[in-house]
């Protein structure tokens, strides 16, 4: 490597790694528990639908649009290159969103605030995520993964003490998240100012077949991505349910205030995110030095299932809290080589772009079909039922993975 290759990939994994927590700062913290103290400051008697509304417009609105940012970042031509724009700009349109949000004393006003975030933070990571297969060697990849898996949880141990300290004050609650993103993205983009160029060469015409295309998860080629990419929308159901309702769990189950649930919620992930950062930092170091990416997988996914199980048996404060760090646990192990193995899989380098938003979507999807999940099973069965249902489908996600056949 030479100097120029070493010194670009000593600035480029810290810029990628403040980026990353900048982008789920702002992504996760309004969905973990942000979104649900503004629903329930605006819409006390209707929360839970609500905020499911809320979500799933700002998911759905995500997901038809993640695919076309991606393909349009591969196609941006211009001085700025073709992944700063989408990373600066994405990054200005959610701190936009979110301030929306913060400021309208209404569902209709969040929901279209979070709308307006939820793109911006669609087409920013559509210029972040492909700079991982771009330009990151793969014997540093789940390293990186496990440093970006460390700062989603340094995110969300951010946004719930965010969330806590702020409750009554909305808009810096919403909005300070995306402050952090568009600084961090604007770092980024200087780091990558000189590597970041268009591909040589014109790309074919960008048809509407060829966005009802990234849709569609074919095998052959692609086989191994459209695996990777069900394991990964599985093992999202999974955590994104309980992280989503866990504060209005220990309101109707343990019987607590907005406020003391919201305080709650910070104190149990104040004390799993340290257990966590081992996970991932340990997870890494030794996904890259055994070459081995499977294993960390199902074993993550097998643990994650296991703490919603015991969280579904005791259905108490304390049971609540040993299931959510031995959840937390199987989620660090998991996410460290998660996106280490999306760019081993990525089908066709040229549009790294297209793929990577396309694997972002398995990670938005989550956020659509959680709430679904939720208002189905707990109207039916309560939140045992659901943290079972929600064990079920992290086992799922463990036997997906084992049909890719690329890792070892």
């Amino acid at each position: 490597m030479t100097t120029t290759e070493t010194l670009r990939t000593r600035l480029l994994l810290p810029a990628m790694v403040l980026t990353a927590f900048g982008l789920y700062f702002a992504s996760l913290t309004p969905q973990i528990v942000t979104l649900s103290i503004r629903i329930a400051g605006v819409a006390p008697e209707n929360k839970t639908v609500a905020l499911s509304t809320v979500i799933l417009i700002g998911a759905l609105l995500s997901i038809a649009t993640l695919p076309l940012f991606g393909a349009l970042s591969d196609r941006t031509r211009g001085r700025y290159g073709r992944r700063r724009p989408w990373l600066v700009g994405g990054a200005a349109l959610a701190l936009l969103g979110l301030v929306v949000a913060g400021s309208v004393p209404s569902v209709a006003g969040v929901a279209a605030g979070w709308a307006l975030g939820s793109l911006g933070t669609g087409a920013a990571f559509a210029g972040f995520l492909p700079l991982i297969p771009e330009f990151v060697p793969d014997r540093l990849r789940a390293r990186l993964s496990g440093l970006i898996g460390f700062v989603v949880s340094l995110s969300v141990l951010s946004g719930v003490l965010l969330g806590s300290a702020l409750v009554d004050r909305p808009l810096p609650m919403l909005a300070i998240p995306g402050v952090v993103a568009l600084g961090a993205t604007v770092v980024l983009a200087y780091v990558i100012r000189h590597a970041d160029q268009a591909v040589p060469g014109a790309f074919p015409r960008y048809r509407f077949r060829d966005f009802l295309d990234s849709y569609w998860l074919r095998t052959g080629g692609d086989r191994d991505f459209a695996w990777n990419w069900v394991s990964r929308l599985l093992l999202g159901l999974a955590y994104v349910g309980v992280q989503t309702y866990a504060t209005y769990y220990l309101t109707d189950t343990a019987g607590l205030t907005i406020d003391d649930a919201a305080a709650e919620y910070a104190r149990f992930t104040a004390i799993s995110t340290p257990i966590g950062v081992v996970c991932f930092l340990l997870s890494g170091y030794l996904s890259d030095r055994l070459g081995r990416r499977r294993a960390f997988v199902v074993v993550g996914a097998a643990v994650l299932a296991t703490g919603l199980v015991v969280a579904a048996v005791t259905q108490s404060l304390t049971g609540f809290l040993i299931g959510w760090l031995i959840l937390s646990v199987g989620q660090a192990v998991y996410l460290t080589v998660d996106i280490a193995i999306a760019a081993e899989v990525v089908p066709d380098p040229s549009n790294a772009g297209k793929a990577m938003s396309v694997y972002q979507v398995a990670t938005l999807l989550p956020n659509v079909g959680a709430p679904v999940v939720a208002v189905a099973v707990l109207a039916v069965g309560g939140y045992p039922a659901f943290f079972i249902v929600l064990a079920v489908i992290a086992v799922l996600s463990a036997v997906a993975v084992t049909f890719v056949r690329r890792i070892s």
